[in-house]
């Protein structure tokens, strides 16, 4: 007759048993109250490794004697992993509800867990009983992002712009470098982003950062969404010549410059290029042409940044925000700006 092997019914019996195992000798033991209390810290100074865990690890003193008490009282069910009190909640996130609530919480700090889940579930991006505020805090606490501190530890007072088009940021990342024939070229991405919206209203590749580049890149957003109340750059060289300035006074745009060496004030257009760099730039290889890049900047924006909730947005993406907006016109003519 085969020989049948035993295993454990379920998780919780598997746990049990594991539990059993670091506390079950323990028990059978008639040891005074300083002798448990030394035993029970030189079991909760080792490493064991659970039931379906790839790595090892500590337990607490007061789960070691939280264990050895039930076991002592209960037996083997008193050992059981207790049923999660929000089951069937939490574990109905997805993982991109899961990183946009911390993204919330990074964006917005001060925010509370009630306001950030009003608010998902005002726009559907969450089931109205899909998660409790308990789950979230600990979601947050687990992150380590306590309400009110920020990230970095440091204190910054937010600032976002009170509509669409009220101030557009400028910048340039530096790409991989591109094989062109036997030789290979800089690889520099161009981009005009809405503060409000986070609305990219123009990406642009090229092999260079000249100012005639800017020129390029804001006359064409120009003329598809019109003119912004202000233009916010950084101080290099691409956006400190005579032409832009001139162009920017013609249309009546506010053209601003961050101060050397306050990399924070350029936060939003930073956390575009590390979104940009994760799900499209990293993956281009090096033997891609100018005309591919630009096809695949127009599908990353189209396909996932634009109708992507933003935690800096409480959810919301940018298209929600972006459709709709009316620019002043530009006329090229009489606004003289158009070579």
């Amino acid at each position: 007759m085969p020989r049948t092997s035993l295993v454990p019914r379920d998780h919780g019996e598997a746990i049990a048993l594991f539990r059993a195992s670091i506390v079950g000798a323990v028990v059978q033991r008639d040891l005074s109250r300083g002798e448990l209390a030394t035993v029970l810290r030189t079991i909760a100074a080792c490493k064991y490794r659970p039931p379906g865990s790839r790595v090892s690890k500590q337990f607490s003193l007061a789960t070691i004697e939280r264990w050895f008490y039930a076991y002592r009282r209960g037996g083997l069910d008193a050992l059981r992993q207790a049923p999660r009190s929000d089951r069937g909640r939490a574990r109905e996130l997805t993982p991109e509800q899961r990183e946009l609530l911390l993204d919330i919480r990074r964006e917005h700090p001060t925010a509370s867990v009630p306001t950030i889940l009003r608010t998902l579930v005002a726009d559907g991006r969450l089931g109205k009983r899909a998660v409790s505020p308990t789950t979230v805090q600990r979601l947050y606490r687990e992150a380590q992002l306590p309400r009110g501190v920020r990230p970095d530890g440091h204190t910054r007072l937010r600032w976002q712009a009170s509509h669409p088009g009220a101030l557009w940021h400028g910048d340039v990342c530096r790409g991989p470098p591109l094989r062109v024939g036997q030789t290979t070229k800089p690889l520099r991405i161009h981009a005009l982003l809405d503060d409000a919206s986070r609305y990219v209203v123009a990406l642009e590749a090229h092999h260079s950062e000249r100012e005639d580049d800017m020129l390029g890149l804001f006359l064409r957003a120009l003329r598809t969404h019109g003119a912004p109340d202000a233009l916010y750059l950084d101080n290099g060289s691409t956006y400190r010549g005579e032409a832009l300035r001139l162009a920017c006074e013609r249309l009546d745009v506010t053209l601003l410059h961050a101060r050397p060496g306050d990399a924070p004030a350029r936060g939003k257009m930073e956390r575009f290029w590390r979104t940009l760099r994760a799900g499209c730039l990293d993956h281009l290889g090096t033997g891609t042409s100018l005309h591919d890049v630009q096809a695949r900047l127009y599908a990353f924006l189209d396909a996932h940044y634009h109708d992507a909730p933003h935690g800096g947005l409480f959810g919301k993406s940018p298209t929600d925000l972006w459709a709709g907006v009316r620019l002043r016109t530009v006329d090229e003519q009489n606004q003289r700006i158009a070579s």
